[in-house]
């Protein structure tokens, strides 16, 4: 794990009110830690499986931003940051969205209609698309 960047991250969404929305980009740079995503999915296909996937994403026509709402940022533990949720903005449709999660076994992947984050809001027009992988 890179212990700058993860301290970076931490400094510069602390002292925010929730959530905590960053680029998928930015939740991936740097981060190793297996915890901070999909740590309840058996098997643990990886957070390199997790980082191609999600960063993936951004490579399609139909996906325009990838975000994770981050949990807790806890500034005396060197960890990172963890999530369970991530937004997807574009015109993907729930289903294919489903079917190129699937090796990560998401709880649940839907259109997310009036819970979209308003830094998400400012930023994009498009559809929003969440997975969750609580726990």
């Amino acid at each position: 794990m890179d212990l700058i960047k993860c301290d970076a991250l931490k400094r510069d969404y602390y002292r925010q009110p929730k959530p905590w929305i960053v680029s998928a980009e930015r939740f991936f740079d740097g981060n190793d830690d297996e915890s901070s995503i999909g740590w309840n999915v058996i098997p643990y296909p990886g957070i390199t499986a997790f980082r191609d996937l999600l960063t993936g994403l951004l490579r399609r026509p139909d996906v325009e931003a990838v975000y994770a709402q981050l949990d807790e940022l806890d500034l005396s533990e060197a960890v990172w940051p963890s999530t369970d949720v991530i937004f997807v903005v574009g015109t993907i449709s729930p289903d294919e969205l489903q079917r190129i999660l699937s090796p990560l076994l998401p709880n649940e992947v839907c259109l997310i209609e009036f819970t979209v984050p308003e830094l998400i809001k400012q930023r994009h027009q498009k559809p929003v698309v969440g997975a969750t992988w609580w726990g």
